[in-house]
């Protein structure tokens, strides 16, 4: 999920693990912790795109991964965490440095990373009662839990690294304010009491109590949808393959269904206060006969695993271009709208190069326009 609600989580999985003990640096350790497995951004700069989707959520994301991470930044911490605080700001201050911001963009952000680092070494004193150990199981419980929240989007997590499988559960979007606000709020409230007391760790539970009974709500409303979409497809006595479904951007109440048949994608929108029962979808070709020659080829392959096969292929001013189906579309659903996540298929000679084609900006005005559109269609049919 996004950054700020995998800070959150780490802050108050951290808390629940030492906070009685060392207070607000167990939800500091815990934010900084939740946010290491997102580093893998920083591979980006130095490999090309399809690579660096395909190692996104990959080891950093593992359960091996937090297992031989968590006792070295406990150990780490315990004799020197100023330094560990140091390095940490330093990767995080890395991912706008290496992406592609102005130079002036790049002088700010370092001299703000600079002031915080001076303040870190500056405030960062004092005993630390917390053995290695038990900093180990802060720093294992908050890496463990980003994966395992991430598997419940749809990007997938290869949480049994190095094994070539991802888990995705598709029943929250990347951003859900439902599932991250009422979390946030609990874990700021936490940080105003004392260590010891009752009430800190009452509300610290609360808000994990409340945002895994969201959590779970949204496989249930998963449920419902999928269910209903197969008895409409039944009832229309359509011929399908699979179908999927993943909630539209920032709610668990208007979901996108994609079904496959052999031949194309029928993609439509299924709300839970819809009325009518009949499924409303347009109907997007696969196309996959386009490829030719190149259907075998290893980079090829190597899509139909990154996109779990939900891909069409269309072809543009003499190109080739592969649409990734399960990130949605970048308008009102049809088969002329471009999706957001595409690739186009470049052939040299015997080889075939993949380049990442970036999604269009979208400004204010569409941005309105589609999240009124998603408004309406959430209020049912």
């Amino acid at each position: 999920m996004d950054s700020l609600t995998q800070i959150v989580l780490g802050a108050a999985v951290g808390e629940l693990v030492l906070g009685k003990k060392v207070g607000n640096k167990a939800i500091l350790w815990g934010a900084i912790a939740g946010t290491i497995p997102d580093l893998d951004v920083l591979t980006r700069p130095f490999v090309d795109g399809l690579r660096a989707n395909e190692l996104h959520r990959g080891v950093t994301h593992s359960i091996l991964f937090s297992a031989v991470m968590a006792p070295l930044l406990g150990w780490w911490l315990k004799r020197h965490r100023r330094s560990l605080l140091a390095v940490f700001v330093a990767l995080v201050a890395a991912v706008p440095l290496l992406g592609e911001l102005p130079m002036t963009a790049k002088l700010v952000v370092g001299l703000v990373t600079a002031a915080i680092i001076a303040l870190i070494l500056w405030r960062s004193r004092g005993t630390d009662e917390a053995t290695s150990r038990e900093w180990s199981w802060l720093f294992w419980w908050s890496l463990v839990t980003h994966p395992l929240l991430d598997c419940h989007t749809n990007w997938g997590t290869q949480l049994l690294w190095p094994l070539p499988v991802k888990v995705a559960f598709n029943n929250i979007f990347v951003v859900d304010p439902f599932y991250t606000v009422p979390f946030l709020i609990c874990v700021a409230a936490t940080m105003f009491h004392q260590r010891t007391s009752r009430r800190r760790r009452w509300i610290n539970g609360f808000g994990l109590m409340l945002s895994s009974s969201y959590m779970a709500l949204t496989l249930i409303l998963k449920l419902i949808v999928h269910t209903g979409v197969a008895r409409s497809l039944d009832q229309q006595a359509v011929p399908h393959l699979a179908i999927s479904t993943l909630p539209t951007p920032f709610n668990a109440v208007l979901w996108t269904a994609t079904v496959e048949t052999n031949d194309a994608f029928l993609i439509g929108y299924r709300s839970l206060l819809d009325e009518k029962t009949d499924f409303d979808f347009i109907r997007v070709p696969k196309n996959r006969q386009l490829l030719g020659r190149w259907a075998e080829h290893r980079n090829m392959q190597r899509l139909a695993h990154l996109t779990h096969g939900q891909y069409v292929v269309q072809s543009e001013n003499d190109t080739l271009v592969l649409s990734d189906i399960r990130f949605g579309q970048t308008g009102s659903p049809s088969p002329e709208t471009p999706f957001f996540m595409r690739y186009r298929l470049i052939p040299e000679g015997d080889d075939l190069r993949v380049e990442v084609v970036h999604p269009p900006a979208l400004d204010k005005e569409k941005f309105n326009a589609a999240i009124a559109e998603l408004w309406t269609r959430l209020k049912g049919v």
